[in-house]
């Protein structure tokens, strides 16, 4: 963490945050994002397709090598029994259950995040290697890293980082079906925080409000999808496609 802020010590405004998930290991995506200007990298999971810690290594590398500080969150592909030390290695922060706050020209921002993804079939809760958790746990969860951040001034923007949307919300299937998180919706309109940033359901790449909380699916990083997503008096969505022809990777 001490290294996240030093690299974060001077913070601007607008707060320019490059919201990546889903690369699935696909290196030659993270080549294409050198360049864009941003201040921190969140990755929203699944920044790996499963492997070992000698497949998974040239990713978590190349998106530390990026330049900007990086937080990010497992996704249910991401392999429980070693990206975390490998992560760490690499220099990536884990926000998963572990939330932190930064000081900016306009206030404080609070991130706070779980990764991983809900299991349909109970029996799937603690597999070793896979990030599952009941349903209910990601209410609990994030309500007590919102208590942690409770103390921050009533300026401090509280920004949200998951893999799995919550129900309703950026989360709807090729075949039509809702597959978000309950209680992370339950959880996003009992607290209203100002920004949640996902991934994992590749199809549902955009925005919405749940209330007045701001809903973005960054998109599929395979597919060259990205967001950048500004946070100063206002917070503005500018979306990133990487499959456009050089020179022409203007934001839509």
């Amino acid at each position: 963490m001490a290294l996240l802020m030093n690299k974060l010590a001077c913070v601007r405004e607008p707060f320019r945050i490059l919201g990546l998930a889903d690369l699935h290991d696909r290196l030659e995506m993270l080549g294409r994002l050198k360049g864009i200007d941003a201040d921190l990298i969140v990755f929203c999971g699944d920044l790996h397709n499963g492997g070992s810690w000698e497949t998974a290594r040239p990713a978590a590398f190349a998106l530390a090598g990026l330049g900007p500080p990086v937080i990010i969150v497992p996704g249910n592909m991401d392999h429980r029994d070693f990206v975390s030390g490998l992560w760490e290695e690499a220099g990536l922060q884990i926000l998963h259950r572990s939330p932190f706050r930064l000081t900016s020209p306009f206030g404080e921002i609070g991130f706070l995040g779980m990764g991983g993804m809900i299991a349909r079939d109970l029996r799937r809760v603690g597999d070793p290697a896979r990030y599952y958790h009941r349903d209910e746990e990601v209410y609990e969860e994030l309500a007590r890293s919102y208590r942690d951040l409770s103390g921050a001034g009533a300026k401090t923007r509280i920004v949200v980082v998951v893999h799995q949307p919550p129900r309703g919300a950026q989360d709807t299937l090729y075949n039509g079906e809702s597959s978000g998180s309950i209680s992370l919706r339950r959880f996003v309109e009992d607290y209203q925080p100002h920004l949640l940033l996902c991934g994992h359901i590749h199809e549902a790449r955009g925005e919405c409000f749940i209330g007045s909380t701001r809903i973005v699916n960054v998109g599929e990083l395979r597919q060259g999808h990205a967001a950048l997503i500004e946070i100063g008096e206002e917070i503005a969505v500018h979306w990133i496609n990487l499959n456009m022809n050089s020179g022409e990777e203007e934001w839509i």
